[in-house]
């Protein structure tokens, strides 16, 4: 007989299968941003090593003007993709100062 995986152990395996993407996805971003001249930023649950189970992974990019952010986006977003990884990222230009603040404390410079 198949044992029952319960939906708290699915929880939690899933959970450590996205940090385990997360540290995947750090170097892939730093090596294209070196390339590129730009910077992602981490923050959120991800930079704290905090990933559940339903999160997603928070980016902004910083590439110095529109269309290498935009080329910058559509890297990250195939990266986070290709590790089964939900993306969520926007330019830095498109930010607030008040959220800029609400999430600096956590956030991880990637360059």
């Amino acid at each position: 007989m198949e044992r029952i995986v319960t939906l708290s152990e699915r929880k939690a395996t899933e959970t450590e299968r996205r940090q385990r993407s997360v540290e995947t996805l750090r170097p892939l971003l730093v090596d294209y941003a070196r390339e590129h001249g730009g910077r992602f930023l981490l923050y959120g649950s991800s930079a704290r090593n905090q990933m559940r189970y339903d999160s997603d992974v928070d980016l902004l990019t910083d590439f110095g003007n529109a269309d290498a952010d935009d080329e910058a986006w559509r890297f990250a977003e195939r990266a986070c993709w290709n590790l089964h990884l939900e993306p969520d990222i926007r330019p830095l230009a498109w930010c607030t100062e008040r959220f800029l603040t609400r999430v600096k404390l956590d956030m991880q410079v990637l360059a």
